[in-house]
């Protein structure tokens, strides 16, 4: 019961925690839009549901779980978003005059998390910017911290494919900052 009293005043913790709900929202959904609206939808029920939080654990990862089940049930049953280069149109990297070129076929973070499932999303969102641990991700995702090792050994992976190119372009995309 020690964390009960975070969500005493629902108006400061919806302050000290809207930026935090709304990257996590946005770096699953990759849309302000919605991600706005699934966090608007999360505070709804977190208010609604507050006196059922336990108190056991802190009101911010409470909510951050509340955030992430929803993002995935917002995008649940669609596929991820595939981007491709035609390969007609990759520019040389032996050309200056192609840079525009070059930037414009390069992957941004964003577009390569796209390609993640959601869940996988949530795991490298609350991981890489919350810098939770692997026990508060699982609890979250509602799976173990082992399991949350894999997820993202194979979510890194696929987003470290995801924005190289070849060799000769090098890395493509930078990190975008929500």
């Amino acid at each position: 019961m020690a964390f009960r009293a975070e969500i005493d005043d629902f108006g400061a913790f919806y302050e000290a925690t809207y930026r935090a709900a709304f990257r996590t929202a946005f770096g699953i959904l990759g849309d302000r839009g919605l991600a706005d609206d699934v966090v608007q939808d999360a505070y709804v029920s977190a208010y609604r549901d507050r006196d059922r939080f336990r108190g056991d654990a802190p009101a911010r990862a409470w909510l951050l779980r509340i955030v992430v089940n929803r993002a995935i049930s917002s995008v649940r049953g669609s596929r991820p978003k595939v981007v491709t280069l035609d390969v007609a149109t990759t520019p040389d990297p032996a050309d200056p005059d192609d840079a525009p070129a070059r930037i414009t076929a390069s992957l941004t973070l964003e577009e390569a998390l796209r390609q993640l499932a959601p869940r996988d999303r949530a795991a490298v969102v609350l991981r890489y910017y919350h810098d939770l641990d692997y026990a508060a991700i699982g609890g979250i995702l509602g799976t173990n911290a082992n399991n949350v090792g894999v997820i993202l050994h194979r979510s890194l992976e696929r987003l470290r494919r995801a924005l190289v190119v070849s060799e000769d372009l090098g890395p493509v995309g930078e990190a975008s900052h929500v």
